[in-house]
């Protein structure tokens, strides 16, 4: 089984389906809360916090969640 890190299985997500993987900053947890402006979220990848869209981030949850679980191999999580 090789593994693959969420932030390249996210950014291959995105690519697939044409969407701008686009974030605000990335650093730790404090910093991803103190600098987040109204309209973001905060979305854990790996061990670092990204800064993202209110939207980005509802349609990475669902992905992330299957992701996480292990539902399946990376490429059946592409047909989410």
């Amino acid at each position: 089984m090789i593994l693959i890190s969420e932030f390249r299985s996210v950014e291959k997500f995105c690519s697939n389906r044409n969407i701008p993987f686009d974030y605000s900053f990335r650093g730790s947890k404090y910093a991803a809360y103190r600098l987040k402006p109204d309209g973001s979220r905060v979305i854990r990848l790996d061990s670092e916090y990204y800064v993202v869209s209110a939207k980005l981030y509802l349609i990475l949850r669902r992905y992330l969640v299957a992701l996480r679980k292990g539902d399946g191999s990376d490429a059946a999580l592409f047909y989410l």
